[in-house]
């Protein structure tokens, strides 16, 4: 796999996480954040991957992100601030000046997705942030395991159900799932997404979204199956 340079802004442990796995699959990553307490958060990745760069930058300061230097192979350019407004300021200008990078941006109010997709920036949200990376053109075998900072321990799988399956058609509440296992997110046939609860029914063409312990994954694939 060819490795590429990515660049995050803000966030704090999501960027964590993603910088981490992104590390650890070889990539070059910098991280630029205005907040120090922020860059203390990511600074312990330095001491393990000399190709992790801290920049204290304020991000919203054009000059700077005219002068980017994006002439490397880049994945992505990727902004995880939890203020809707910091993150569209720095995808504008972001995409001023490169009109051809992938930008992904965190969105925390739905209500505020067009603005970005205005942008022909790619979203992620807390309802929808799944969905976008199983269909991430980002190009690893296993997308789920990408964004997986526990991945040693932690599995992120997929299900999908069909009629002849023993759980289609049951409630989510009487399907004895090991300990420490849960299903997170279903996708439905249409493509939208349900958090389930304890009465939601398992459907015909169900995607399951499953969160387990990875000595558990096959006992949950037969129960499910």
């Amino acid at each position: 796999m060819r490795k590429k340079t990515f660049f995050i802004f803000e966030g704090k442990n999501l960027a964590y996480a993603l910088a981490k796995k992104l590390l650890l699959l070889g990539n070059e990553v910098y991280y630029i954040s205005k907040d120090y307490s922020n860059l203390e958060v990511l600074d312990g990745l330095k001491a393990y991957h000399s190709s992790f760069e801290l920049i204290h930058q304020d991000a919203t300061e054009s000059s700077w992100v005219q002068n980017l230097d994006i002439n490397k192979q880049v994945g992505a350019l990727i902004v995880l601030s939890e203020e809707d407004s910091l993150n569209f300021v720095v995808c504008w200008l972001l995409r001023q000046f490169f009109t051809k990078v992938r930008i992904l941006s965190l969105v925390n109010n739905t209500e505020n997705e067009f603005m970005f997709e205005e942008l022909d920036v790619d979203i992620l949200t807390p309802t929808s942030w799944m969905e976008k990376l199983i269909e991430s053109s980002i190009n690893y075998e296993n997308i789920t395991d990408f964004f997986n900072p526990y991945m040693d321990k932690i599995s992120i799988f997929e299900v999908q159900i069909e009629e002849k399956d023993s759980s289609c058609n049951k409630i989510l509440k009487d399907i004895a799932l090991p300990k420490d296992s849960i299903i997170g997110i279903i996708v439905k046939y249409d493509d939208s997404i349900t958090v389930p609860h304890g009465d939601t029914i398992i459907e015909k063409d169900d995607k399951l979204i499953i969160f387990a312990k990875k000595e558990d994954v096959q006992k949950i694939k037969e129960i499910l199956k």
